[in-house]
């Protein structure tokens, strides 16, 4: 095994943006597990998977007029819970 194999950051990337990225990472998380479960759904379903409005609809068993105003509340809602944070978790 070569020594390059087993370091954390073989890829050459800054150990600095790694640990930035992860804390934006959990983050993330963190904001997404505040937003009730219909918003959350609709906005990993898109945001995530990819999926489409009609493809989220279709699993949600709601139209997709009602997708497109979940994600549009859920995106502002996580905003408003992310946007305050932003600075703290750069600091730490």
């Amino acid at each position: 095994m070569r020594p390059e194999d087993t370091a954390p950051f073989s890829s050459g990337e800054d150990p600095e943006a790694v640990l930035l990225r992860t804390a934006q990472g959990r983050l993330l998380n963190e904001g997404l597990l505040t937003l009730p479960v219909e918003y959350r759904e609709v906005l990993v379903l898109r945001e995530l998977e990819g999926l489409s409005y009609k493809e989220i609809a279709d699993i949600a068993h709601v139209p997709v007029g009602t997708v497109m105003s979940r994600l549009s509340r859920a995106r502002q809602q996580l905003k408003r819970w992310l946007v305050p944070r932003i600075g703290q978790s750069s600091e730490a």
